[in-house]
């Protein structure tokens, strides 16, 4: 039986049965052995033998107990990678699509949508087009991932709006009625809004006044995702990789923690993940910015999972499957286990008089503050490059549309 430890979070592992194996965590798992772990299983669950028997061995598959299947997000904005994988969703993301601004796939989107513009509004200036193509673009585009997945696009509105709850409110709102107009079920249509005190203020009101789906990105701590769940949102979203650098690099001096449930990043996001699931909410937990397998395969019964192109391309043939650990012995004295269970439900961080932020610890504004707003910052960039494609195509069409064939110069004069 395991022993809490007195001075650390870490705790001692005794002898017990069953054991975690080296298939923890959630992992890719191919067709021929989901089916060997189906039937283990089927035969095996009630009996519970030791999962590193020779038994098991032999199955050449080493089962967990109980496991489910993880919905894969494409964090891609190539609608052939998605339609190859096979993946649930599509998450789609200022850097992703920036990514591929360039391309002929991005630019006739953003053809379609200036024409579509122009020809509803006749007349306006450069700026008044711009803005009413971007939201069109990103319409256009979404409505276009929605045909090579399954089940809902993950789509954003400018995330220069980050500090106006007004803003994101009516951009997200006037982003759905293009969606209802075009007769696109609800779940199918998830809209990404940042984290910040205006975000899930925003996520507030169109989850209770609107219905409509919210997916807070970025989320940075059990306290944020506590806050975040209280406002109503359908999704959150974890970036592994600037969370776990930020404890990497915390006190000043990079530190080098080992990848495992001890590492001070992976009890972060396993306690939001714990939180979740211990409360039996209905909001998921997805997680995102994925480095190696190794941490992914730290994080047990997890919601869902953003691969980029790279990593789906690791698991063309396979899906994914999470662990349950909580048959372990020694699940409930896991470090973030006890501070889902101590964490309050539901929480109030909404009325605070002070504000969401300054009813975070120290550590947590600390956290929030570093991966947020560096993460807002780049987006500012990325967003800026979508934004100059489409300015070239509304400059060409005010060009064109400026040409008298009587006066062919006129339009250099």
């Amino acid at each position: 039986m395991p022993v809490p430890g007195t001075t650390t979070d870490e705790y001692a592992h005794h002898p017990q049965k069953p054991q975690r194996t080296k298939y923890q965590g959630t992992y890719p798992i191919s067709k021929e052995d989901k089916v060997k772990l189906d039937l283990w299983m089927s035969t095996h669950y009630k009996a519970l033998p030791e999962p590193s028997s020779n038994e098991a061995e032999e199955m050449g598959v080493v089962p967990s107990f109980p496991y489910k299947d993880v919905p894969i997000y494409g964090d891609t904005a190539d609608i052939m990678a998605l339609y190859l994988r096979g993946v649930w969703g599509c998450l789609l993301t200022p850097k992703n699509v920036s990514d591929l601004a360039d391309t002929i796939g991005i630019r006739y989107h953003v053809w379609v949508a200036t024409k579509k513009v122009f020809e509803k509004f006749p007349q306006g200036s450069e700026a008044f087009y711009v803005k009413r193509v971007l939201r069109q673009f990103l319409f256009e585009l979404s409505l276009a991932m929605l045909g090579s997945v399954k089940g809902p696009v993950v789509t954003f509105i400018d995330s220069r709006f980050h500090d106006s709850k007004t803003a994101m409110v009516d951009e997200a709102r006037a982003l759905v009625d293009l969606f209802d107009r075009a007769d696109v079920r609800r779940w199918r249509v998830v809209i990404t809004l940042p984290a910040t005190e205006d975000g899930i203020r925003a996520a507030h009101e169109l989850t209770k006044k609107y219905s409509i789906g919210i997916h807070l990105s970025m989320v940075t701590s059990l306290a944020h995702a506590c806050a975040c769940i209280e406002a109503g949102a359908t999704m959150l979203s974890m970036n592994v990789a600037p969370i776990m650098t930020w404890f990497d690099k915390k006190d000043g001096d990079e530190v080098e923690y080992s990848i495992g449930p001890g590492h001070p990043g992976i009890k972060t996001i396993q306690s939001c993940i714990n939180y979740i699931r211990r409360n039996s909410l209905n909001t998921s937990l997805l997680v995102t910015d994925i480095r190696d397998w190794d941490e992914l395969k730290q994080l047990d019964w997890v919601d869902a999972v953003a691969l980029n192109q790279t990593l789906l391309g690791q698991i063309s043939v396979q899906g994914l499957t999470t662990w349950s650990p909580e048959i372990m012995e020694d699940y409930k004295f896991s470090p973030a286990y006890r501070c889902a269970r101590e964490a309050k439900y539901p929480s109030a961080f909404l009325n605070h008089k002070r504000g969401i932020g300054m009813a975070l610890s120290a550590e947590d504004r600390s956290l929030m503050s570093s991966v947020v707003y560096i993460r807002l910052g780049q987006n500012n960039i990325f967003m800026g490059k979508i934004e100059d494609v489409i300015r070239n195509e509304v400059d060409e069409r005010l060009c064109v549309n400026a040409f008298d064939p009587y006066h062919p110069y006129s339009i250099w004069s």
